[in-house]
């Protein structure tokens, strides 16, 4: 490692060499001219000569001085800012100087010469004296300067690791040419000069022999200067003259010499090659590089950037190098500073050329380059990292909330069955905190009649199920029991081992106790909570095939209470409730274990007695009748006595069906009442009525035949306007369409339907297809409005006012283009029940229409309490207006009697058009009647007019 003291060192040898030979010279040159006889000694001890020397002498030295001050003093300079050799080229000032080596080394030896040929010539200045000494002593300053020479330059050599070489200083063809041409030309030149001055002549001899000795000299310099020129003609060629060249161009040096210098050439092209090789690697992998490289200096400078930077930060590298790395990382570097070494990742912000922050990673590196302390930063946009940070953890945090706040349990356990995680649920269901569950078992939770059921469960997780489900009971830490519905999953190992188990469980003691309370409804009555009337007949049809099969005879028994529609009539629907309570209580205890006893519709119940014949049926019967002379039923302090009827019928193998043994028994009933009520009637196939039940039978079989295979048709009666004609109501019936295409009236199969328990849902069949049909009318652009019948006991179907409700939001229709008609008789039968349904039925914004009004006509007070809209006057009057004034009378009261209450009237039966005109003339509002249009089927309907043709109603005009 260079030095302060190497560098004195050189600076005093060079200046030792140039004063010795400085000094040399002039000693040297008097002492020839003088043995010469050049020169008298007079004149060479002349002090004026010696004076004049001396200041040549100290002129050169203060020269070579200034040459070589100027170049140790910037070396001394960088030592000082501890630089290393190579790092930086000296500036082009001091490069100068070295260029200047040469012509400051022999002007003041050549001046030394001349001034000492000159000095010794004086005064006399004879010519072929002063060619001699200038001869004498210009060689002799050459021979004597030219070792110092050499030496010099060879000392300026040691000092250009720090300065540098801009270009080519000194050739080799020049120190050859001389050593080998210049010196021994002088040499010779001087033997001959003093051949010459020793003998007065030269011999021709002797001048040939120096001739050939000279030639011989310069032929050989000259080939070694060839030679030297060929070795280094490729270094010049890439060279140019310029001193500098990439490594391309120097890798392509090939030798020219079989001499060290070709040996050289060749190991520094394989060596450029190799260089070039790396540096194309290197610059590739920079340049391709995905990451953002930069290079700074020791204050920070940017020394490289590469594409990938420039794309990150939005600048050219020509743009930025030579900028503070600070501008792109304010946060890591500061002003004038390195960065700070970080191996490790470090995340940080950098800012782009447009001033947008962008969140980055870097790295930083510490290497040495040519003496110089760079850093190697490496810079990756970290935006979608960061974004999928983000939504990670915003996903997280999602799943968090989710979890810890969700209704059902998440868990996660061990292969042992210990609880490793579960959250907030835990509490609701266990009692526990989730920081409490931890590290249980899950045995301290299982209760004891699902126990099995939950290590089975573990069991196919541990096999290898890949998704386990199953419901269990589990404890909580009060010993409440709690219906639970897990999924459990399991998590494997490399190795396909299960590690843990993991999944959730859903409390469903509400959805279980919801599912038993609907099962329960859906076999027992509301009201009471007795067996309902579909679960009696599904008991009902087992009991009689098992008696088919076994040959054990059973009994059932139809209970119908006597005085239940005066109670209900008189004390209000809240009383007739109680009382059918009370009532199912009295018979409930009563019954005997394993029988059944079922609400089977209204005032109406059944028993089904097992295992009995018809003594024994008969002793059942009467118990149950005589409970009723013993009870009394109390309201707002009034007592009320009540009996039943009951009627029996043994359930034998002769019964084929269940609607077979049904009717038996609802005809004893029929019977016991028949015979006076309060009493029990046992069947006989001698009852008067057998022939007519079987028939019942029959067509309750054709009702249900027709309902399953959707075979009934509806058929549509139009309602004219009395005062225009215009016909835009019509009436909708039902028909039974046969197999034989035979059409049977409502009156036909109705009494079975209604007799069967079949009436409900031909009421609801009904109610359905007319309002799918006048919606599709609607849609069609087709404005009428439908009157739909329905049958006596729709009053009791729970399930047809939610029915209405759902197909009218289902299809859209307008609920005032329905009108429903009950008959009068049926609406005051069960005047509560007919309020209370009337009124829902405005509540969702139909209309109501009462049916044969009139025909049970005892009083008209009750319409005050009817909300109904419309008032169809029976047509038993209105046929014979023709002829009987006693109708005629009726009729016109009845019609002023509902314009009174706001009632809108329509006329049934009208058969001519004598009947129209009395009508139109007592202002009745609507008629209806074969002579208006018969009842038909949708396709007639839709090519039928809106008003009636003059020739049936010729009136309207």
């Amino acid at each position: 490692m260079t030095s302060r003291l190497d560098i004195d060192r050189i600076e005093r040898s060079y200046l030792r060499w140039a004063g010795i030979s400085l000094l040399l010279m002039p000693v040297t040159g008097l002492i020839a001219a003088h043995r010469l006889g050049l020169a008298p000694l007079e004149r060479v001890l002349d002090w004026r000569l010696g004076l004049a020397v001396g200041v040549v002498w100290l002129a050169g030295l203060w020269q070579h001085r200034r040459l070589l001050g100027p170049l140790t003093d910037w070396i001394r300079q960088r030592l000082d800012e501890a630089a290393v050799p190579g790092g930086e080229l000296a500036p082009p000032a001091l490069a100068r100087r070295l260029r200047q080596f040469g012509r400051r080394w022999w002007l003041p030896q050549l001046s030394l010469g001349v001034l000492l040929a000159t000095g010794l010539a004086l005064p006399d200045l004879d010519p072929p004296t002063l060619a001699n000494l200038l001869l004498l002593e210009g060689a002799l300053a050459f021979l004597i300067g030219l070792p110092g020479y050499l030496h010099g330059l060879d000392l300026l050599g040691r000092l250009v690791p720090w300065l540098g070489l801009r270009e080519v200083h000194g050739h080799l063809r020049n120190r050859i040419a001389l050593l080998g041409g210049v010196a021994p030309l002088l040499g010779c030149l001087l033997l001959l000069q003093y051949h010459w001055l020793g003998g007065g002549s030269l011999d021709l001899q002797l001048m040939m022999l120096f001739g050939l000795v000279l030639s011989a000299l310069l032929a050989s310099t000259s080939l070694a200067i060839r030679g030297m020129r060929q070795a280094l003609q490729p270094a010049q060629e890439v060279l140019g003259g310029s001193g500098a060249s990439a490594h391309e161009e120097l890798a392509g040096l090939r030798p020219r010499s079989t001499d060290e210098i070709g040996y050289l050439t060749q190991t520094l092209g394989k060596l450029f090659r190799r260089l070039g090789d790396q540096e194309s690697h290197m610059r590739a992998i920079i340049d391709t590089a995905a990451e953002g490289i930069i290079v700074v200096d020791e204050k920070g400078c940017i020394d490289t950037f590469n594409p990938a930077a420039e794309h990150l930060f939005g600048y050219l590298s020509a743009e930025i190098r030579g900028k503070s790395l600070a501008w792109l990382l304010p946060d890591v570097v500061e002003e004038g500073e390195p960065p700070p070494i970080t191996l490790s990742e470090c995340e940080t912000r950098g800012v782009h050329r447009n001033g947008k922050p962008i969140p980055v990673s870097i790295r930083v590196s510490e290497m040495q380059a040519g003496g110089r302390t760079l850093y190697t930063c490496l810079v990756a946009d970290i935006t979608k990292r960061k974004e999928a940070e983000d939504n990670l953890r915003q996903a997280e945090a999602r799943y968090r909330d989710l979890v810890e706040t969700a209704h059902d349990l998440v868990w996660s356990m061990d292969t042992e069955g210990h609880w490793l995680y579960v959250n907030g649920a835990s509490q609701s269901i266990y009692g526990y905190s989730p920081q409490e569950m931890i590290g249980r078992h899950l045995s301290e939770f299982q209760s004891p009649d699902t126990r099995e059921r939950d290590e089975k469960a573990m069991q196919d997780v541990l096999s290898g199920h890949e998704l386990v489900q199953y419901e269990t009971v589990h404890v909580d830490r009060h010993g409440h029991r709690h219906h639970l519905s897990f999924n459990a999953r399991p998590h494997l190992d490399e190795d396909g081992r299960v590690v843990r188990i993991s999944g959730t469980a859903r409390d469903i003691t509400e959805q279980k106790a919801f599912q038993e309370q609907l099962a329960y409804q859906a076999e027992h009555d509301s009201l009471t909570g007795l067996f309902n009337r579909h679960y009696f007949q599904e008991e009902l049809e087992r009991t009689v095939a098992r008696v088919a099969r076994n040959g054990a005879t059973c009994g059932l028994f139809y209970i119908d209470l006597d005085q239940f529609k005066y109670i209900n009539d008189t004390l209000g629907h809240a009383a007739g409730d109680r009382l059918l309570i009370e009532i199912s209580e009295l018979l409930s205890s009563h019954v005997r274990e394993g029988d059944l006893l079922a609400r089977f519709g209204g005032d109406e119940f059944t028993l089904l007695v097992y295992n009995v014949g018809m003594e024994q049926l008969a002793r059942v019967g009467e118990n149950f009748r005589a409970l009723f002379d013993d009870y009394t039923f109390y309201c707002e302090g009034k007592g009320f006595n009540v009996s039943c009827s009951l009627g029996g019928a043994l359930i034998d193998r002769s019964i084929r069906s269940a609607d077979e043994v049904l009717a038996h028994a609802d005809l004893a009933c029929n019977m016991a009442k028949t015979e006076g009520r309060n009493r029990v009637h046992l069947y006989v196939p001698e009852d008067q009525d057998k022939a007519g039940m079987a028939e019942d039978m029959g067509w309750a079989a054709r009702v249900r035949e027709m309902l399953e295979q959707d075979r009934f048709q509806l058929v549509y009666q139009p309602i004219a306007q009395v005062a225009d004609g215009e016909v835009c109501d019509y009436e909708v019936l039902v028909r039974m369409v046969c197999d034989d295409g035979s059409v049977i009236l409502p009156g036909g199969f109705m009494p079975a339907a209604e007799r069967f328990g079949l009436i409900h849902a031909v009421d609801r069949w009904i109610v359905t297809r007319a309002i799918d049909t006048l919606a599709r009318l609607h849609a069609e652009g087709r404005p009428v409005r439908f009157s739909i019948n329905l049958s006596g006991k729709a009053f009791e179907d729970e399930q047809l006012l939610p029915l209405i409700r759902e197909r009218l939001e289902a299809t859209g229709l307008e609920p005032s283009a329905l009108t429903f008609e009950i008959t009068e008789t049926a609406a005051i039968a069960n005047l509560a029940a007919a309020e209370r349904f009337i009124t829902e039925l405005k509540r969702i914004g139909c209309l109501f229409a009462l049916d044969d009004f009139g025909s049970g006509f005892s009083s008209f007070a009750y319409l005050k309490h009817l909300p109904v809209d419309k008032l169809k006057i029976d047509g038993s009057f209105v046929q014979g207006m023709a002829k009987e004034t006693v109708d005629q009378a009726m009729v016109q009261s009845m019609n002023q009697v509902a314009h009174a209450l706001g009632k809108v009237t329509i006329a049934e039966y009208v058969e001519d058009e004598a009947i129209l005109r009395l009508l139109r003339s007592y202002g009745v509002d609507f008629a209806q009647g074969n002579y208006i249009g018969e009842p038909e089927p949708l396709g007639h309907l839709l090519e039928s007019a809106t008003a009636l043709p003059d020739n049936v109603y010729p009136l309207k005009q």
